[in-house]
């Protein structure tokens, strides 16, 4: 299922390689907590299990494709190592698909830095860029975190290896990255942890993995500040005409909050 979103001069574009129903243990909750909320199912949730996507948003802007958050984590509960080629190849078909070849895309855009998903992909040579032409951007806070304590394992030689490769740029609290695409600091679910504003859309990273989020309070495992996230999750949803947006969310990806549940954007 693919989500297009049209919001004045900038196209955000969902590009889905597959939705399915995983453990709430991976994201901090349980199955009791997920059937306490009354609209999870079928949705957003299923019978106790939560409900998630392998998918990148692209941000399509001036000319530019931007990949924000590509496949983030969820590759680790999705994804068999040993089905890697055939799994890249499924996500770039799926691209092309869509009408954005992995060529076109210019910008892979992390909200913070956490897991590889198609942020760098390993070959006989080591790591290289799943999009062949872009750069990594991610928040200067991300980068000082980084420096100051590299990830141990594939997380932190793959960043490292596009960082010496001088394919990482930043970006700081406020700045505009691109048209109409703008940042705002969050940390709160770690250090370096970015939201990201288009128009009246934002995109909420990993403050809310699951939609699910929005209803059970704050969630103490996900998040070094749950009460500021909660907080700040709560100050995006109060107003019922703006988009919301997470990198991992199950088709069709974007809700809009409506009193005390929220309504897809089909």
């Amino acid at each position: 299922m693919t989500t297009v979103l049209q919001l004045g001069d900038v196209v955000l574009t969902r590009v889905l390689y597959v939705d399915a129903a995983i453990d709430p243990a991976a994201v901090g909750l349980t199955p009791d907590e997920v059937r306490a909320v009354p609209w999870g199912s079928p949705t957003w949730a299923d019978d106790g299990r939560v409900r998630a996507a392998s998918c990148v948003w692209v941000i399509s802007t001036a000319g530019r494709h931007i990949a924000v958050d590509p496949s983030g984590n969820i590759d680790e509960i999705l994804h068999d190592p040993s089905t890697t080629g055939a799994h890249q190849a499924a996500y770039a078909a799926a691209f092309a698909a869509a009408g954005i070849p992995i060529e076109s895309v210019d910008t892979v855009l992390l909200s913070h830095i956490e897991s590889i998903g198609l942020s760098a992909v390993r070959d006989e040579g080591g790591w290289r860029r799943f999009f062949p032409n872009a750069h990594l951007l991610i928040s200067d806070s991300a980068l000082d975190s980084f420096t100051q304590a590299p990830p141990e394992g594939q997380l932190g030689t793959a960043i490292q290896t596009l960082i010496d490769a001088d394919l990482v740029d930043t970006f700081g609290d406020g700045d505009e990255m691109a048209p109409g695409v703008t940042a705002e600091w969050t940390g709160m679910h770690n250090i370096g942890h970015c939201a990201f504003h288009v128009g009246v859309a934002t995109f909420v990273g990993h403050l809310a993995v699951t939609p699910l989020h929005l209803a059970t309070g704050p969630c103490l495992s996900q998040h070094f500040a749950p009460d500021d996230a909660w907080r700040w999750l709560q100050s995006i949803a109060s107003d019922p005409s703006h988009v919301i947006i997470g990198p991992l969310w199950p088709s069709p990806g974007a809700i809009r909050w409506h009193g005390d549940h929220p309504v897809a954007i089909e």
